[in-house]
């Protein structure tokens, strides 16, 4: 059995959560009194010993943290070596990238490689720690840094690896590097709503099983919101003709894995082949435009702001002027209705499905929206992702805040209509 479908283990969920929550806060907590700074000095712990997880290190280092030498950010990302990497000589060509995994290691000349009995040293100066192996966590005088510590471990808990990695290049960034895409971001938006302008109705474009109705339905004049791999299915493009294409996960769409890989391929070319837009959360448009500079026209980064899911009035449906939506988990809730009932009165969903009580997943997909042959390799590169989610609690915190969304909507006069059955119960209560 997979990662994904195996028994969870919810008393250690359980306690691995707390303590991912409770140095979330803190870092939160010491950013609001000091300021986020920038990070210039990045330091991996503990030190390497051998060339297997060296190589699916810097594989990944080199994806998440695409910074040459000469670049004027000046970031100095170091690794201590063991003794049994004495010998190694510094040679990218004898490092062999994981198989669940796209090769991203060319040169290596930017990387700062020291032995381990100085890395402490180094750790004590650094402004990012990445923990990439718990069982060594840093020395307990360095702890007092532990809002610089950062676990990068891919067998830590849930969704911190991922998370931590697809963020920190965001964080190099300078203010005004900051202030250039935030102004890129709603020159684009601005671009996609006069676009769209007019459209009485939008739909979304759920991944769910009935997202194969969607051949029998007329969406002209309307606009057409799709997420994530949607993007492979061009059979429904061609249909539907979408102008806008959003996607948030940390595993399936930045990742350096062969999933994500072959994802981010096809989103470059629904976007040549549909002029439509691109729209993802804020802290990945840096690292987007670092690997896909042919996005830079096309590309929205959507700020989020954390509320309290019971308290309607917390959402938003953003305008140049209003620009954020509330965090959510869930692709649906966090950008195509939001950004749908900005454009739109009527809002029309399809495949969004739910779950059935016996199911061993998220829930299903439409086989015409998913890589199914390349899965395997989003559970190889992130396995504690899987591992450490409890399918039912995601499912049921995703049902209450789509009915207070579709609530607060609908009290600012919009509408919206399942176009298909749902388990989920505030879409089947409005299947028309």
């Amino acid at each position: 059995m997979d990662v994904a479908h195996a028994p969870r283990d919810i008393k250690r969920i359980r306690v691995l959560s707390l303590l991912y929550f409770g140095h979330r806060a803190y870092q939160m907590v010491i950013s609001e009194l000091f300021g986020e700074k920038q990070i210039s000095k990045i330091v991996l712990y503990p030190a390497i010993n051998n060339i297997e997880p060296l190589a699916d290190i810097l594989n990944r280092i080199l994806w998440y943290l695409p910074i040459e030498k000469e670049q004027s950010n000046n970031v100095q990302i170091t690794l201590g070596l063991g003794s049994d990497l004495t010998n190694w000589k510094r040679n990218p060509q004898d490092l062999y990238e994981p198989d669940a995994q796209k090769r991203y290691i060319t040169t290596i000349d930017h990387i700062n490689f020291v032995d381990e009995t100085v890395l402490d040293r180094e750790v004590s100066q650094a402004d990012a720690i990445l923990v990439w192996d718990t069982s060594g966590m840093p020395p307990l005088k360095t702890l007092v840094k532990l809002h610089k510590v950062y676990i990068v471990d891919p067998n830590y808990f849930s969704h911190t690896e991922s998370s931590n990695y697809q963020g920190l290049f965001d964080r190099t960034r300078t203010s005004d590097q900051h202030q250039e895409l935030t102004e890129l971001s709603l020159i684009n938006y601005n671009g996609l709503l006069d676009q769209v302008k007019g459209c009485s109705s939008a739909t979304v474009f759920g991944t769910g099983p009935s997202l194969d109705q969607a051949l029998e339905f007329d969406f002209s004049g309307g606009f057409n919101v799709v997420c994530n791999s949607i993007v492979k299915n061009r059979t429904l493009l061609d249909h539907i003709k979408p102008q806008l294409l959003v996607f948030a996960d940390p595993v399936f769409h930045f990742s350096p894995c062969k999933y994500s890989v072959e994802f981010r391929s096809q989103v470059l070319n629904a976007i040549h082949d549909y002029n439509c837009f691109c729209l993802v959360p804020e802290g990945r448009v840096a690292l987007m435009l670092a690997h896909y500079p042919e996005l830079k026209t096309r590309i929205i980064g959507m700020p989020t702001r954390i509320g309290i899911p019971t308290r309607k009035r917390d959402f938003n449906f953003p305008t140049c002027n209003n620009f954020y939506v509330k965090t959510s988990d869930n692709i649906l809730t966090l950008f195509m209705l939001p950004i749908a009932s900005a454009v739109a009165e009527k809002i029309q969903i399809i495949g969004s499905d739910g779950r059935q009580k016996n199911e061993n997943y998220f829930w299903k997909h439409s086989s015409s929206a998913q890589f199914d042959e390349l899965m395997q390799t989003v559970f190889d590169a992130h396995p504690s992702f899987f591992r450490d989610r409890v399918y039912t609690n995601y499912y049921e915190a995703h049902c209450k805040i789509l009915n207070n969304l579709i609530e607060y909507g609908e009290s600012l006069g919009k509408k919206y209509i399942s176009l298909t059955q749902s388990y989920i119960p505030v879409l089947e209560k409005r299947h028309v």
